[in-house]
Order: structure tokens, then sequence, then C-alpha cells
């Protein structure tokens, strides 16, 4: 148990930097790219969030859930503005077949 929760601190420590380090450093987040997520991100954002756009969703068709699941419950999200109830439900208004419950 002890494990895997420090294996989450530290992924998302590496989030974290890599969105602090230039933005031509590439990151894969879950099946996402950096260019991905950032197109996810006016749909899961705290303040005014807009429809999910067709990139967005479109990336979201080969994210991995059960990796993005894992982030729901993360204290960083909120820190970079990101609304978790807002990213879980984007594969649902991008109607994505069997969209996850996280």
């Amino acid at each position: 148990m002890a494990s895997k929760k420090a294996a989450m601190v530290m992924m998302a420590m590496i989030v974290i930097m890599a969105m602090l380090v230039d933005t031509s450093v590439a990151i894969d987040l879950c099946g996402m790219s950096q260019d991905e997520l950032n197109e996810c991100k006016p749909a899961v954002s705290k303040e005014n969030p807009t429809s999910p756009s067709q990139p967005c969703c479109t990336a979201l068709q080969h994210a991995d859930f059960a990796c993005l699941c894992g982030y729901k419950n993360s204290p960083w999200l909120g820190s970079f503005g990101v609304d978790p109830e807002l990213a879980s439900a984007l594969p649902k208004q991008c109607g994505l077949a069997n969209a996850p419950t996280c």
C-alpha cells in the first residue's frame, strides 16, 4: 500500500515538474500528449469550463482511463485549476462508448 502511494506521489511530482519545464519538452500522461491534455483543459477548468473540443474528444479515444481515474482524488488537480468532477464527465460528454466511471 505504501509503495503504491509513493508511486502516485512520484507521478504527481513528475507531472508538476513537466508543467514547469519549457513547453518544448513533450510529456505523455495516461496515453495523452501534452498538446492533447492542453486541448482538454478548458473543459475541465474550475473557472468558466467549456464544452470539450473535438480534438479533446479524439484524444480521449486512446487515453488510458484507469490511469486517468487514478488522478481523480489527487490534491494536485486543484492547483492546476482542474475540477475532478468535470474531468470525470469528459468521456460521457464526448459520447465515448463504455465511458468509465471513476
